[in-house]
């Protein structure tokens, strides 16, 4: 995973919406990672202001007609590395195909990877996003989607005492305060697919807690999951928690040298634990 983000954080310019063409080599380099891999790759296109766009999307198990997503973003806001923000997510999802990999013939349903461009602003909540074109094109052809995982930021951890920060208050009361646990959290629509990775029952290095958000709060947790969620979809996003943690979000210090590799690989391990088990 080190090797991605060295890759993603070196880029110049920035992988942002301004830089067709550092999007463009980004999304060349994990095809070419899924493809060595062994999967099946294609991109999703689409025009945004006279500029083409790609989602990357690799396939395992393409015979299966039920099928989970797992997805994240590539693409960065502003002049800025984004190491957790989130090539730790593309990092995420290309080990999870590799892992994966090796355990396809047990598999019962279809994965697909997708690696989404355009979740940053200035196209946050607008219907450019990657992950919109991508869950509007499962709706239309009435994909049988069991569900969306999204890795959101799964790469910054702390030691820290009180260096945990929440939405609401009262969370206070019932989450850690220390930012060395991982996130994994849906709206009230999608609990049962969250009941079904089972998070809190398979075997797993790192601590981890499962929160199921009202639907007025559901906007907290801002990121691609949204447009499953719009288009009825179950979806579950795996997170370090962001802002409420890491305290270079958006910033020139969101750098690799702020990334727990350690970390990263036990979110990985204990997300592909939860799918192997996965009974559709």
């Amino acid at each position: 995973m080190k090797q991605t983000l060295k890759y993603l954080t070196q880029i110049q310019p920035p992988r942002n919406y301004k830089n067709i063409d550092s999007l463009n080599l980004v999304a060349e380099y994990i095809k070419k990672r899924f493809e060595d891999i062994g999967l099946e790759v294609e991109y999703q296109e689409y025009e945004v202001a006279g500029n083409i766009y790609k989602n990357v999307i690799a396939t395992l198990s393409a015979h299966h007609l039920k099928r989970v997503v797992v997805g994240g973003h590539y693409d960065v806001c502003g002049d800025i590395q984004g190491a957790d923000d989130n090539a730790s997510a593309v990092a995420g999802i290309i080990e999870t195909a590799r892992q994966l990999k090796a355990f396809e013939n047990k598999l019962d349903f279809r994965v697909d990877f997708v690696a989404f461009t355009l979740e940053e602003p200035p196209y946050f909540a607008t219907n450019k996003m990657g992950s919109y074109i991508h869950a509007k094109y499962l709706k239309e052809n009435n994909i049988d989607l069991i569900g969306m995982i999204n890795y959101e930021m799964i790469g910054y951890f702390t030691d820290e005492p009180n260096s945990q920060e929440y939405p609401n208050e009262m969370m206070k009361n019932f989450y850690p305060s220390v930012g060395n646990f991982v996130l994994n959290t849906c709206d009230e629509n999608s609990k049962s697919f969250l009941e079904q990775l089972n998070f809190q029952n398979i075997p797993k290095e790192i601590e981890s807690y499962d929160i199921v958000l009202p639907s007025e709060l559901s906007m907290l947790t801002a990121s691609d999951h949204l447009n499953y969620w719009s288009e009825g979809f179950s979806a579950v996003m795996i997170t370090d928690t962001a802002h409420f943690r890491n305290p270079n979000y958006h910033t020139k210090n969101d750098t690799i040298e702020t990334i727990n590799f350690k970390k990263m690989q036990q979110v990985v391990d204990m997300v592909v634990c939860a799918i192997k088990q996965l009974k559709v």
